[in-house]
């Protein structure tokens, strides 16, 4: 009977240890990654989404010792991009790393025929860019009110650059509705060095942007802010008035997202989570994005996922 006893102590001793091992695994513990890790987003090299991406990615390399490889996939305003990850298997090796001006205003008027706040693995967010801004030329309008007086008398004939179903799509409803205003909406490009050299080109008159984009051409005097798209002015952009202080609410917050394809190991999740958490924390990280005018902006899966879902019912509301 001792001998029985003593077997089924080991045994329960044996399970539990297993138990332990799973559940650890389930936490992270995992081997991932092996190899390199491709890092896709739907927009060329230069801009705010690629300069927060390889940020990122060079962190992360440091983490794991393996390289996160940058891949610039235009196309369908995001959606080409999104669909090769969607496609991709869920091991963990391919990332798709797009912002929600875009995806969420595509999610909400149906630009996407799918989700993604239900078609993909959420992993985390990363960072926030409170910087859009809506510029002209200097020796065009010193001012939003020129602008709104010049729109007001020509309907329909000042230009500007939108991408359907991305954040510029949204930023010019606000405009219209807010400034009882029309615009020509015309499509010059979609990643921001195409629609900012449409703008040096003089085939549109009005181009909103991330700061980062036209900071040089702001600081020579060549364009002028006409309205920051934030809730209250931003450390390092204190001389450009927000919209809402000229009295138009026009609001929009570009946060940065990390997914993988629907059905990656959430035990692989839960290690890359962890991490970009961590990354999010340093500060190196929170001065490199200083730099930019952004802020570092951890939510984890869960996070991400419930409040995306509730920005794209709030947007489903405005489009109708």
């Amino acid at each position: 009977m001792k001998k029985i006893l003593s077997c089924l102590m080991l045994a329960g001793l044996f399970l539990t240890g297993c138990k332990k091992e799973v559940g650890n695994q389930a936490q992270g513990d995992v081997k991932w990654p092996t190899k390199a890790v491709t890092v896709t987003l739907p927009y060329n090299a230069g801009g705010d989404t690629d300069t927060y991406a390889r940020l990122m990615s060079r962190k992360l390399e440091e983490k794991f010792g393996q390289p996160f490889v940058i891949v610039n996939m235009t196309g369908g305003s995001g959606i080409v991009a999104a669909k090769t990850i969607m496609a991709a298997k869920p091991d963990g090796y391919n990332i798709l790393f797009n912002h929600t001006g875009a995806s969420l205003v595509q999610e909400a008027t149906k630009t996407a025929d799918f989700s993604y706040t239900d078609d993909f693995t959420n992993v985390a967010t990363i960072a926030q860019d409170n910087t859009y801004v809506l510029v002209a030329k200097s020796n065009k309008w010193k001012n939003l009110e020129e602008m709104i007086t010049e729109a007001k008398a020509n309907p329909g004939k000042v230009r500007y650059s939108q991408v359907f179903g991305s954040v510029t799509h949204y930023v010019a409803s606000k405009i219209e509705s807010t400034m009882g205003i029309e615009l020509n909406k015309l499509d010059v490009g979609v990643g921001a060095a195409e629609r900012l050299a449409a703008f040096m080109g003089d085939q549109i008159d009005l181009l909103a942007v991330n700061y980062i984009n036209i900071k040089d051409y702001v600081e020579k005097g060549d364009f002028t802010i006409l309205g920051v798209c934030a809730e209250k002015r931003n450390p390092g952009m204190e001389n450009f008035p927000t919209f809402k202080e000229q009295g138009y609410d026009i609001v929009s917050s570009k946060n940065y997202e990390i997914k993988f394809p629907k059905g990656t190991d959430s035990a692989i999740v839960t290690k890359l989570s962890t991490a970009i958490k961590e990354v999010s924390e340093e500060n190196d990280f929170k001065e490199q994005l200083a730099k930019y005018y952004a802020i570092p902006f951890y939510r984890d899966a869960e996070t991400t996922s419930k409040e995306d879902k509730e920005e794209v019912e709030r947007l489903r509301e405005y489009f109708k």
